[in-house]
């Protein structure tokens, strides 16, 4: 009994672009948060009281860990969306999606339990925010 050939799915060159750019605007962001919050938290030049400059150091310190963990969460909820596209479909890459790049399309089971593993570890990593998250508060 002879296997059937692969199917494929071919790259488009457009959107490898636009998700190179996508990830590329996502990471100076990332970069320019820091900055932002140490723009927005000046300390007042005028009280140069030490317990306040602490107090204003920890204020930023939590919202510093607020802002970067609700930034690293919106690729963690993608990855967490196609994992559910992919289960829906029965097949990877998601019907009526394109890709980015070459791949083989794999349908049926297998697609399904990829599908699975793709939530489970997007849920994981959710979970691991969250905590960051409550630590924060407490």
């Amino acid at each position: 009994m002879q296997e059937p050939e692969p199917e494929f799915e071919y790259g488009d060159k457009p959107l490898r672009l636009n998700l190179a750019l996508i990830i590329a605007v996502y990471f100076l962001i990332a970069i320019g948060l820091q900055p932002l919050i140490d723009f927005l938290l000046v300390p007042d030049p005028e009280a140069a009281d030490p317990y306040r400059v602490m107090a204003l150091a920890e204020e930023k310190k939590k919202l510093t860990g607020y802002v970067y963990s609700l930034w690293r969460m919106l690729p963690i909820l993608f990855f967490l969306w196609y994992g559910w596209r992919i289960i829906a479909s029965l097949r990877v890459p998601p019907a009526r999606t394109r890709s980015p790049f070459t791949v083989r399309v794999i349908k049926g089971k297998s697609a399904r339990m990829f599908g699975m593993l793709l939530i489970l570890v997007a849920l994981l990593l959710l979970y691991r925010e969250l905590l960051v998250l409550t630590k924060l508060t407490g």
